[in-house]
């Protein structure tokens, strides 16, 4: 069993202007451009809202997955509503527009995860899952409570459907509580400490709020990621995926493997073939 130790650390810098005015201010969580670090993940954003309101406007997204994972507030559009601790895993394939008509709680947080899919699927049909906290299976033993929304903790399976197999859990600590989940070894990792202090990996680094350490992929087999809490407990996001070890380009809202195969996302967007995510049934979790 391999005992993972964290290879580098980043910390979340300060929240800057968004896209959506005053009231909207976000951040880096993974920054794009060193895919080969960081493959499955090409890039994550921490959002943020001051004030309630509409949000955003329609948008397509092709070639990728989009992982929104709602940390505070509400957001509500036509393809579903959005509680605290709940997930929408959208697979945008071969093309997809969403956000339309968004609405948004005073005080929102959300971490919105792009996955660049696998060559063979990147233009599969789309799909959307909304993943519903209390529906989540939860891991547990002293101390620790892991809810799983993607992969499987120990006897907790969770039934999303995967393009990219990927681990995300939500994993809260109690004061001085050690956890370790097991993990494929060929799998990139990255934890999030949203609250609290923690430790992580073979050799102990320090972790504190708004700080991400990152694991390496190695060669088969099982491995563990150890974690332990802080004198204040500590909630910690964990997201581990298979590298896909492909080439990729990325313009805009689109993730392809060459040029032209953007050019044709753009044309198909432009010409009104993309459907929308508002027309669309969630898939059903089994």
């Amino acid at each position: 069993m391999l005992h993972r130790s964290i290879d580098r650390v980043t910390v979340i810098p300060p929240l800057g202007p968004g896209f959506d005015g005053e009231r909207h201010k976000a951040a880096l969580v993974v920054s794009p451009g060193n895919f080969h670090a960081t493959d499955p993940f090409f890039l994550m954003a921490d959002d943020n809202i001051t004030l309630e309101g509409r949000f955003g406007e329609a948008h397509p997204h092709a070639g990728l997955e989009t992982v929104t994972f709602m940390l505070n507030g509400t957001m509500e559009d036509t393809g579903g509503r959005l509680a605290e601790g709940d997930v929408e895993w959208m697979t945008a394939g071969s093309g997809i527009v969403h956000s339309e008509d968004a609405m948004v709680s005073t005080g929102m947080r959300l971490f919105q995860l792009w996955l660049v899919l696998p060559e063979e699927q990147r233009n599969m049909p789309p799909r959307l899952q909304i993943l519903q906290r209390a529906a989540m299976p939860v891991h547990v033993e002293p101390g620790v409570e892991a809810r799983v929304y993607s992969g499987r903790l120990g006897e907790a399976a969770a039934p999303t459907k995967n393009a990219v197999p990927v681990t995300l859990a939500d994993i809260r600590l109690e004061p001085g509580a050690s956890f370790a989940p097991e993990l494929p070894a060929a799998y990139n990792a990255f934890a999030v400490v949203i609250d609290g202090e923690a430790t992580a990996g073979a050799g102990g680094e320090p972790l504190s709020e708004n700080m991400v350490g990152w694991t390496g992929a190695a060669d088969g087999g099982a491995s563990t990621l150890a974690l332990r809490a802080g004198a204040k407990g500590a909630r910690i996001l964990l997201y581990a995926g298979q590298p896909q070890n492909i080439e990729v380009v990325a313009q805009g809202p689109f993730i392809a493997g060459s040029r032209e195969e953007l050019a044709g996302y753009y044309a198909a967007y432009r010409h009104g073939r993309f459907p929308h995510a508002g027309t669309m049934r969630p898939v059903a979790l089994a």
